[in-house]
């Protein structure tokens, strides 16, 4: 039988403030788009957001005094989250903050630099799984058109069976397109249409390895990214009545945990993932790594462009398009700094399932994938509850 998420109802005082939250984050996403990534809420509230969005000067006082009067009543998640709204808002109308500044802040978390021996460690395990040549193993390896279309959807049934066929404990309903699109750079990408429509969307052009192509739809549908918003959205939401979770934000603190729940996916529904699952999920690894240290290049340390782009490139083994299409990232004021959430997401998820290792799973997956979390108090709030 499957289980409910284990999230305790929302209390009065909770309700008010994350109801305050979510009609705020709306009103600020009509002035800044990338702020919201889905809403799932009472449809009422987005089209008052949208009849009447308000000032962004005045949304973002708001946000810092909501942010006050959440960390007060220790509601840190919206405390959290307020406080990215009103840093989101002030950098679009053109504060200048340190990048390091702008990370601390808008992701509730101190910018720790990567550990060289672990960066190490990973590209040495990434070129030995590649027989010693990365760019040559993926080059050969690459897959388009309905080769890529093929294997996404044998990606897409694998975490289907894992979602639905009893290893995932929580009961979900699905409510998503999968198609096919050809445009831009972007190899997959999970999109929301309000008020109700999701998409996953392949790009059959941008060409794959196979196993890359499994780490993306394992990351972005099943057990990742939808997995993910459908548990918080139907039972956090719909069943404990928590506000909170009927939208999900960018670049705000909950981005640290979705993006660990992703990056760690495929694993999750593949303990024993094949090598060449291994490589591609590693070597994507080590492109956020080496996406993140071309931020600090770049922002930080005030490093030539070309540079910066030349040393991403070997670091992370990516081709001029890719790694072009990756600076223009970097650059961008706000998914810059967003870069650091694959980072920290992962050392904090793959930190919670080393702890969780002899817990109770359904008690742990229901907390994973429903609990409302911060980088602060993820690990801090991990269920210790162990297996019969």
């Amino acid at each position: 039988m499957k289980a409910r998420v284990a999230a305790p109802k929302a209390t009065a005082q909770e309700t008010a403030l994350e109801t305050e939250l979510v009609k705020l984050a709306l009103r600020a996403a009509e002035h800044h788009p990338i702020l919201k990534a889905v809403y799932m809420g009472p449809p009422e509230w987005l089209d008052e957001a949208q009849r009447d969005p308000g000032r962004p000067e005045s949304l973002s006082e708001q946000a810092h005094e909501l942010a006050s009067r959440a960390g007060a009543a220790g509601h840190e998640y919206v405390a959290g989250q307020a406080l990215s709204i009103a840093v989101q808002l002030e950098v679009k109308q053109g504060r200048v903050m340190p990048y390091d500044e702008m990370v601390a802040v808008l992701l509730g978390c101190e910018l720790e630099p990567i550990d060289d021996d672990v960066a190490a460690k990973l590209r040495d395990e990434v070129v030995e799984l590649a027989g010693g040549d990365v760019e040559r193993w993926e080059r050969t390896r690459l897959v388009s058109g309905e080769a890529k279309w093929d294997q996404a959807m044998a990606a897409y049934a694998a975490g289907r069976r894992y979602a639905f066929g009893g290893e995932f404990p929580i009961a979900i309903d699905e409510n998503l397109e999968v198609i096919r699109i050809t445009q831009e750079l972007w190899s997959v990408n999970l999109s929301w249409y309000p008020p109700r429509r999701m998409t996953f969307e392949v790009n059959v052009v941008t060409p794959r390895t196979p196993g890359a192509v499994t780490f993306e739809v394992a990351h972005n549908i099943y057990p990742g990214d939808y997995l993910h918003l459908a548990v918080l959205q139907q039972h956090t939401y719909g069943r404990s009545g928590h506000i909170a979770a009927s939208i999900k934000l960018k670049n705000a603190p909950e981005s640290v945990v979705s993006e660990g729940i992703e990056e760690t996916a495929l694993f999750r529904m593949r303990p024993h993932a094949s090598s060449e699952e291994v490589l591609a999920t590693k070597l994507e690894w080590l492109r956020r790594i080496a996406t993140f240290e071309a931020s600090l290049a770049l922002q930080v340390e005030r490093r030539d462009e070309e540079e910066v782009v030349a040393k991403m490139s070997r670091d992370g083994f990516l081709d001029p398009a890719r790694a072009a299409f990756q600076m223009r990232i970097i650059k961008h004021p706000l998914w810059g700094p967003y870069q650091y959430t694959y980072i920290l997401g992962r050392k904090l998820v793959e930190e919670a399932d080393r702890r969780s290792a002899g817990a109770d799973p359904e008690v742990y997956l229901a907390y994973l994938y429903g609990g409302l979390h911060t980088p602060k108090t993820f690990l801090r709030d991990l269920p210790t509850t162990t297996a019969e």
